[in-house]
């Protein structure tokens, strides 16, 4: 892989980009120096939303808050990482139902983003849209719902197969007490539990001994560091790899950043390229910016069109990712955006459409397959400079080297 492909893979599974000339600006710097940079950005700021009930992307709503945020150059992993935890610790404002409490919980993860998975984990369990979202708020000891403690550790911690019935129970019972009034999370300590239970054969009684005696299992470790290096690089590692992550992890007290920085230093992340779908929201958000479409309640609209929207996954497990991203109607539909695309007439009237077109998209390493086809449209067509222009990049925007991540 030449300098300028190396670094805008780095850029693709890091951020949400590369964006038009973000490449080329920083392939001085390598693949160990873009490393540097996007792990030491400063986290961006999102500004306080207008909250409208009523419009699920407003001109200053969450939504588009945080997708400008996304599309931003200056953006580096932080902002990729909220993501991924929205997608780990999830809640809906179709349950939630209010604005005010779904953007608390994302300034939550904002906070905890790089930060400690032992804190992020004790602050989320008593979020109030995590309260609703997972039938917490009101659980009582005497009678507790069971599925807030069961998605906190099938989800959230040890992951599937590692907890019985029993021990749902009985965290279920160490997190009642909770409610949500006036907007914020409350603990009634009447309605909540006042006896240690055996939580994986430790006595637990509050929220807080539930929460650490889920973070202090080895079994976490290993569920967020293989969750981690399948979103940052593509696919699940091997075992040996993953026991070494969730070493790193441990070893690091379960501060998170350490954990990224080894997944995106080693040698599979520069060596697996393009081994998962972009989704919705990395694919649109790349998309727009290439087609010179500055228009995030636009973008928010088209992911929603292609199964993704923000602040509204379709259950507790978050958004899948797989072959279903990359079906023909799906081709379609992401094809539609080159048509009348700001950037078109720029394309149009360069030297190499070609050369042009996958440069804007950040792709330095198109397949024969794709550099042919995409020579073959050019000359097919090259009577018409914004026909051509038009052809390349819808197929561009559908071509694989442009749907992976």
């Amino acid at each position: 892989m030449d300098d300028l492909a190396a670094v805008a893979h780095v850029l693709r599974r890091t951020t949400f980009g590369p964006f038009p000339g973000r490449t080329e600006a920083l392939a001085a710097q390598g693949v160990s120096g873009v490393l540097d940079l996007v792990l030491g950005a400063q986290p961006l700021t999102p500004g306080t939303p207008v909250f409208d009930e009523e419009a699920e992307a407003g001109a200053d709503g969450p939504a588009v808050r945080w997708l400008r945020l996304m599309a931003d150059p200056a953006a580096g992993v932080h902002e990729k990482l909220v993501w991924f935890w929205h997608s780990h610790f999830t809640s809906s404002h179709d349950k939630v139902e209010t604005w005010d409490l779904m953007w608390q919980q994302h300034l939550l993860l904002r906070t905890h983003a790089l930060g400690n998975f032992r804190e992020l984990a004790q602050a989320i369990t008593v979020d109030g849209a995590m309260l609703q979202w997972l039938d917490g708020a009101g659980s009582v000891a005497s009678a507790p719902n069971e599925n807030h403690g069961r998605e906190l550790m099938e989800l959230f911690t040890v992951g599937r197969g590692n907890y019985s019935q029993a021990d749902v129970r009985a965290a279920a019972v160490a997190l009642s007490g909770w409610s949500v009034d006036d907007g914020k999370a409350v603990f009634d300590r009447e309605s909540g539990n006042q006896r240690a239970v055996q939580l994986l054969s430790r006595p637990v009684t509050t929220v807080r001994d539930a929460v650490d005696v889920l973070c202090d299992r080895p079994e976490t470790a290993r569920h967020i560091a293989g969750k981690l290096h399948a979103f940052l690089v593509g696919e699940w590692p091997e075992e040996p790899r993953l026991t070494e992550l969730a070493e790193v992890f441990t070893r690091a007290r379960l501060e998170i950043r350490p954990l990224v920085e080894a997944i995106v230093r080693g040698d599979r992340f520069r060596t697996a390229v393009r081994t998962r779908p972009r989704s919705p929201v990395e694919w649109v958000t790349a998309a727009f910016a290439v087609c010179g479409i500055d228009d995030p309640a636009a973008a928010f609209e088209h992911m929603t069109a292609l199964g993704q929207s923000p602040f509204f996954p379709p259950n507790v497990a978050g958004w899948p990712l797989g072959p279903g991203l990359l079906g023909p109607g799906v081709a379609v539909a992401r094809a539609v955006l080159a048509v009348d695309a700001p950037v078109i007439p720029d394309l149009a009237g360069a030297s190499d459409p070609v050369a042009a077109v996958f440069a804007r998209a950040g792709i330095y390493d198109a397949t024969p397959e794709t550099a042919v086809a995409a020579r073959d449209l050019a000359f097919e067509l090259r009577r018409d400079p914004e026909q051509v222009a038009t052809a390349l990049l819808a197929l561009t925007l559908t071509s694989p080297e442009f749907a992976l991540a």
